[in-house]
Order: C-alpha cells, then structure tokens, then sequence
C-alpha cells in the first residue's frame, strides 16, 4: 500500500509540474504521455483474488551480469537487494531467475561449468555462490524464487576447449561416439540431443542438483527445445537407430515430450513442493512445428508440468496472433487438471515498433496501457493464475519514455 501511495504521489507531482519546468525535450513527452494515459480500475472483471494470483517477472543471465561480472560478493547482494525491491515495489510477488543459460551455471555445479556471464570468463569461479544470494534475498524480503534454466542449449561450438574435462559435455564432445549420440551441433553452437537417454538425463541431475542444494520454490524452462527448424540431417542418425515407426518429426516430438516428463517426475520425486512451469512460444503452431514441443499434449495430460506460460507477445492489434484470441485459444487448450497459465507478456515491446504485427505495427508506439489491458483480460479466465513480465532490464534499468508510463498503468493493477 505503502509503495502505490508514493507512486500516485510521484505521478500527481510529475502531472501538476508546468510544462516551462520540464528540464528536457523528453521530460515533457514524458509529461504529455502520463496525462493522456488511463486504465480502468480492473476489479470488477478479475475472478482472482489478489493475494492468490502470481505477478512475476523474468531476470535474464543479461541482467544478472551487469549487477555481477567482476564485482565483490557484498556488491552483489547489494545489487540483488536492489533489484528486489524494484520488483516488490511493482506490485510483484516472484522472481524467475536464469541460471543456466548455456550449459553453463551461476552456482557451483557438478555437472556445468561457471558461466561467462557470472565471471567474466566460463569455467571461471567468481569467489562465492550467486545462486545462494539470489534465493535466500528472495525469501527474506518475501518474494517466490523460481530457477530459470535453459535444458539442452549449451556453449558455442568454439569455447568448448575452455570447458573442463570433469564435466560431462566435454567428456561427450572429446569421444566421437558420445559425440555423436548425446551432442547436436548447429550454426556453431552445441545442444544437448534430446533423444538420448544419457543427455536428457544431464538435464534432470542438473534440475536435481539445484533442488537438493537451493531452497527454490520452482524450476523453470522457457521456449529452446530442438534449435528452431532444425534440419533433419542433423539428427538422421539417431533417428534411423531408434528404430521408431514415427516420423522424423514426430519422433522428434516424443523425444521433447519424454524430457519435459522426465524433468517434472525428477522434481516431484526431490520435493513434490517445488513447481515446474513451461514457457512455450505463444503461437502453438511454431512450437510444434518450428521447435518441436507438442504443447497442446502438456496443456491436456497430468505429468508434464504445474504451468505453461506461453509467450503471447503481441498485441491487440496484431495482424496475424492478436493477444485477445492467442490468449483464448491457450485456455481452451488447456485441460488437464492441476495445470495453469501464467501469461507471459512482452513489456519490452513499450513504445516499439513491432516489426512482424503487420497492420498491428505501431500499437505499440500509440498506447500506453496494452500491458494493463492485457493483465486485465488473463484475468477473466478461471485457469489463468497470473502473469511474467519480460524483462527486468527493460522496465527498471533503461525504460523509454512510453515504458516509463506503461509501468504506471500496469502496476496499478499489482498493487
């Protein structure tokens, strides 16, 4: 309460302000933009109660680096404590941390390498655990901490040399035949082959290796399964040998299916507390065709996950995907019980034109209350739960100008 209070004061100050004491060009676009934005009071039409629904935001390894990479431990924390109370201050309630994005980690790991974005240098330690900040600053100052972690996405092709040979990607990539089996390599980037047993495995020691080690309240995945149209070649050898009788593509399907199910039964069988949620692309036709995530499956049968969080970045107005009928299609798809949405939305698109919207293009550019309005809709669904934020850097660190109000009219809905 306290925190809406001071920024209703702000915003009343920066309206009252003449335009002659504006200090810049910007600060009185500024100005103009907060008077002529508006967002109806929302209560009427939300079916979730406050203190029930999740109001999350994603922090990517990039923001994580800047308030890491070469500083002290007590910088750190200061930092982390920073970035918290942003957040808290935003009306959020749960932060979801990336903390593996490369096959690389932010905490010590027997399975992966100290990222580059934790260090300066992969497979450097930075002198003390990140991941044990992050987790318990949550707890304390009351926030839900999910891990975020990216399953078969690893390094570049080229700093494989700087990887250990303690760890398991490297002992793989040095013998041609675990090569072969357990490593896809494409557009000079390695990823976990997900039809091997032995990677996909990896993947779940490496989930249960945070769960055992951090008090997280959730694991978390987002949208890189199979690398976005990936050509057959590149996996036909492991098809041939597996002696399906699907297609390729199909095959490739079940393999993501067996490893999302592989991960939500490695969690629940370490703390049946913790929650898996998924983050799919929001258009269900490029998951399933493009990166080969059969999502409708998910959505309708018990065991995969807690929570999908589609992706649905886009618009009102969008030409093609427009939000009101993406987000519609996403409830009605999913079914199953004890599964949720929790609607991911794309605040860095705030006063952006959206290149791939079409007739949509500009919206983003001419409103300044799509996130309000978008929040409000997800909320007169009864299997939506909340909603993620993308992501922090772009709303706290270096909002524009339209940003800067978009934040005003969507945390009055989080507050």
């Amino acid at each position: 309460m306290l925190a809406a209070l001071a920024a209703a004061m702000m915003a009343a100050a920066a309206m009252a302000m003449p335009a002659a004491a504006a200090d810049s060009e910007a600060d009185r676009a500024l100005m103009a933009l907060s008077a002529a934005a508006t967002v109806t009071d929302s209560s009427a039409s939300t079916n979730i109660s406050q203190e029930d629904e999740v109001q999350a935001i994603w922090i990517s390894f990039l923001d994580l680096q800047k308030i890491l990479s070469g500083k002290s431990e007590s910088a750190f924390t200061a930092g982390v404590e920073k970035m918290y109370q942003n957040c808290i201050q935003a009306g959020l309630n749960t932060v979801i941390v990336q903390v593996r994005p490369y096959g690389d980690s932010f905490y010590p790991s027997d399975y992966f390498p100290w990222s580059y974005y934790a260090s300066g240098a992969l497979g450097r330690n930075p002198g003390f655990d990140p991941l044990s900040i992050l987790v318990d600053k949550a707890h304390e100052m009351g926030l839900t901490f999910e891990a975020w972690v990216n399953p078969l996405r690893l390094m570049m092709e080229s700093e494989i040399t700087s990887v250990s040979s303690s760890y398991p990607v490297r002992q793989w990539y040095d013998n041609p035949t675990k090569k072969a089996q357990n490593l896809i390599s494409y557009g000079g980037r390695l990823y976990l082959n997900p039809a091997s047993k032995e990677a996909r495995q990896l993947v779940c020691d490496g989930v249960e290796e945070i769960i055992k080690n951090y008090d997280v309240d959730g694991i978390h995945i987002d949208d890189y399964f199979y690398p976005s149209s990936l050509p057959y070649s590149y996996d036909s050898a492991s098809y041939a040998s597996s002696g399906t009788s699907l297609s390729q593509a199909d095959w490739r399907r079940e393999n993501i299916t067996n490893l999302v199910g592989e991960m939500y039964s490695t969690i629940k069988s370490c703390d049946s507390s913790v929650i898996f949620g998924i983050s799919p692309r929001g258009i269900v036709e490029q998951d399933y065709d493009l990166v080969y995530a059969d999502v409708a499956y998910w959505a309708s049968h018990n065991g995969y996950c807690d929570y999908l969080a589609p992706q649905i970045y886009y618009g009102f107005e969008h030409g093609s995907a427009d939000y009101a009928s993406t987000l519609k299609e996403w409830s009605d798809m999913t079914t199953a019980s004890g599964v949720s949405l929790r609607i991911g939305l794309a605040a860095y698109k705030a006063g952006n034109v959206d290149q791939y919207a079409g007739s949509g293009s500009s919206e983003w550019t001419q409103h300044t209350d799509i996130i309000a309005r978008q929040i409000d809709l997800s909320r007169q669904y009864d299997n939506v739960d909340g909603i993620i934020l993308f992501r922090y850097e772009q709303i706290f660190v270096s909002p524009n100008q339209s940003m800067q109000v978009e934040k005003k009219n969507f945390t009055a809905l989080l507050q």
